[in-house]
């Protein structure tokens, strides 16, 4: 099997959990890394057995095929965009980019340039949810009712002080909901659709130090007509399971990590039980809630399966660009209904 050419670009924490994934996948390969800080990079390529490039133009002049993104949340167009210009399929970590309008840009860039970009949800790949993916489409929930997402999770106050771009605007583009609580926001808009309107509220109750939140709820109406909430904080110790719950006229589901805990319908299949028996049990992926490194690789593996079968044999994607620019227009919309204090319509 030919494996597709994989470079990293940043070599903070996440970059570790691509390096891991890669090593893991059948189909690609690290074959190089580039930062800005030349020692980080020599030291990773060193530990990860891959090449170094000494400069960007480097980096993309090499064999190099596909490209992760590991840098700041707020410099993944800076690097993305001439990436995809030079020929290179992304794999960008969330969100996408921080703004609308940057986000906009890098999913047209690539979409112009006709190559692959895969935002970063290796949620979407766990065994539990496609298996409520595959309900929500059947039908089973009736018509729908309520949604909800839940992350209630803890970062201690050197979490931050640890970067200096988090907790920032311009870099990480939002606190809890933005970094932390966007994986399960996208899940919300995977299983029930999209948002009509969204009004939000955010505040800073523990991290008194940082310019963004640790801590907003929101209230939503889809465009399905039910109704719902996101929460989301980095302040709640010592941390859980972030939650997603989903009510219809014909049956309910939660979903906590990657385990589900509650699989109720009006009209039972035989093969309920046995979902509630092997999805009760999860997949042993721990959700982070209280230490953003206590992730399993597994997601990104698939993920990164997914992307390279893509670039080898011209198949779909399960989080294209389209799918990471909705996460991160319905968490914007809520940080201005927080600014202004207004309700968001969505056309």
């Amino acid at each position: 099997m030919r494996k597709v050419k994989f470079g990293i670009i940043g070599t903070g924490a996440i970059a570790k959990m691509h390096a891991e994934a890669l090593n893991l996948t059948d189909n690609a390969e690290l074959y190089i890394v580039y930062d800005k800080v030349l020692e980080r990079a020599t030291a990773f390529a060193q530990k990860h057995n891959c090449k170094m490039a000494s400069n960007f133009d480097e980096f993309l002049a090499s064999e190099v095929e596909a490209v992760t993104i590991a840098t700041p949340s707020g410099l993944h167009a800076e690097v993305a965009i001439p990436a995809a210009k030079a020929g290179k399929h992304i794999l960008c970590e969330k969100p996408l980019e921080v703004t609308v309008t940057k986000t906009n840009d890098l999913v047209r860039t690539c979409e112009s340039g006709n190559v692959r970009l895969s935002a970063v949800f290796q949620s979407r790949f766990s065994h539990s949810v496609k298996v409520i993916k595959k309900a929500v489409d059947a039908g089973r929930f009736g018509d729908p009712v309520l949604a909800a997402a839940s992350v209630r999770w803890y970062r201690t106050p050197e979490y931050y002080a640890s970067a200096g771009w988090r907790g920032t605007w311009a870099l990480d583009g939002g606190g809890a909901l933005m970094n932390q609580g966007i994986h399960t926001a996208d899940l919300l808009l995977y299983f029930n659709g999209d948002v009509s309107e969204v009004t939000g509220r955010i505040a800073r109750l523990m991290h008194k130090s940082i310019e963004v939140e640790d801590t907003v709820v929101a209230m939503l109406k889809f465009k399905n007509n039910s109704l719902g909430t996101i929460e989301a904080s980095t302040a709640c110790a010592p941390g859980f399971a972030r939650r997603v719950e989903l009510s219809g006229t014909r049956g309910s589901i939660i979903l906590e990590d990657d385990r589900i805990t509650r699989w109720s319908f009006v009209d039972e299949r035989p093969e309920d039980e046995e979902i509630r028996r092997v999805c009760g049990l999860g997949e042993g992926q721990v959700g982070g809630s209280s230490d953003p490194m206590a992730i399993s690789a597994e997601g990104h593996r698939r993920q990164i399966a997914e992307l390279a079968d893509a670039i080898l044999k011209g198949e779909g994607l399960t989080t294209p660009g389209a799918e990471g620019k909705r996460a991160v227009e319905l968490i914007c919309a809520v940080y201005e209904s927080a600014r202004t204090g207004t309700t968001i319509k969505f056309l």
